[in-house]
């Protein structure tokens, strides 16, 4: 095990810790809810959903984070200003747990910034994401809100190499005038958590997975992945999964399929089992996917949250701090 030599920035965020030094803290894990086509959703832009399945898979999150000693949050993503604000609502009526304000429309971001604002929330949220696609009119949002965390997205279209990432963070790759990081600062956002932007294998994952080192060297920031998002790309996977994989009848969802057989038992593995990578080489958050996932992908990082703070104690003297996977799942 290893520890970096720069001094690694912790925050709390909601009571969540996130950051420090490998083995430091537990890994915080971060499902995914109201994603497209997730089996709950009824009405994606008017914010319609099974109410009392979302309660089920936001409890079973928190059910596992008390379990294992890793801390949550929760994704959620909206289509629209309408749908962010009811799902905003409603999650963090359901859970204590902080939660990322996501989604590919810019204007639902927006309204659930301004709602978090509005009804006192903003300590609990985290903004998905400052990125170079941000608009001047959401960066002004940002830094007129009371908002302090966010995830900085080192996703350099011209260059994917763990040296493009730096040099977006460091100097804005010429898209700003500045680098993420300070941008970042500037807006108020003191609490930053950098996602090198997943790529998919053979198109630049490896230098995603490996700019965590960089990053946390460099900056000292907090550093995750959505790594899952690796695998459901795979090309080979998707293809294995169609071929040895059948659609039947799912009876949680009447009217809906879903795969079934060795092909998506393979698919599912590999899609849970990338959750280890980002702690294994020392990051703090893992974007895992979806969240009816946490009864599998919690007890599987928290192993590896042992094993890297049992390592990490036993040669660097580094001990864990607070309700550590170390501690609540120890022999």
């Amino acid at each position: 095990m290893f520890l970096f030599d720069r001094e690694q920035d912790v925050y709390d965020i909601g009571g969540v810790k996130v950051g420090g030094q490998p083995g430091e803290y537990a890994t915080v894990l971060c499902g995914t809810i109201f994603y497209a086509k997730h089996y709950l959703v009824e009405d994606a832009d008017k914010g319609i959903f099974d109410k009392k399945a979302a309660e089920e898979v936001i409890n079973k999150q928190d059910e596992f984070s008390d379990l294992t000693g890793n801390p949550c949050m929760m994704q959620i993503f909206s289509e629209s200003p309408e749908a962010m604000e009811k799902e905003i609502a409603f999650c963090t009526e359901k859970s204590d747990s902080p939660f990322l304000i996501d989604s590919t429309v810019a204007e639902a971001k927006m309204a659930g910034l301004k709602y978090s604002d509005e009804v006192g929330l903003t300590e609990r949220a985290v903004y998905n994401s400052i990125n170079i696609s941000c608009s001047e009119e959401e960066l002004e949002i940002i830094k007129n809100s009371k908002l302090e965390a966010a995830i900085v997205l080192a996703f350099n279209p011209k260059d994917s190499t763990v040296a493009g990432k730096i040099d977006l963070l460091e100097t804005g790759a010429g898209v700003f005038d500045k680098g993420l990081v300070q941008l970042a600062r500037d807006l108020g956002v003191t609490k930053q958590m950098c996602d090198p932007a997943t790529l998919p294998l053979g198109a630049g994952c490896g230098s995603s997975v490996a700019s965590g080192f960089a990053v946390k060297s460099k900056f000292g920031i907090a550093v995750g992945l959505g790594i899952h998002n690796a695998p459901s790309a795979w090309t080979w996977l998707k293809g294995f999964r169609k071929e040895h994989a059948e659609r039947i009848p799912d009876p949680a969802r009447p009217g809906k399929q879903k795969w079934s057989g060795m092909g998506a038992e393979v698919f599912h593995l590999c899609d849970v089992a990338s959750n280890v990578i980002p702690p294994l080489l020392g990051q703090d958050f893992v974007l895992y996917g979806p969240i009816e996932n946490a009864q599998t992908v919690f007890p599987l990082v928290g192993m590896v949250d042992m094993i890297v703070s049992e390592g990490n104690t036993a040669e660097h003297e580094l001990e864990a701090k607070g309700d550590h996977p170390i501690t609540k799942m120890g022999a």
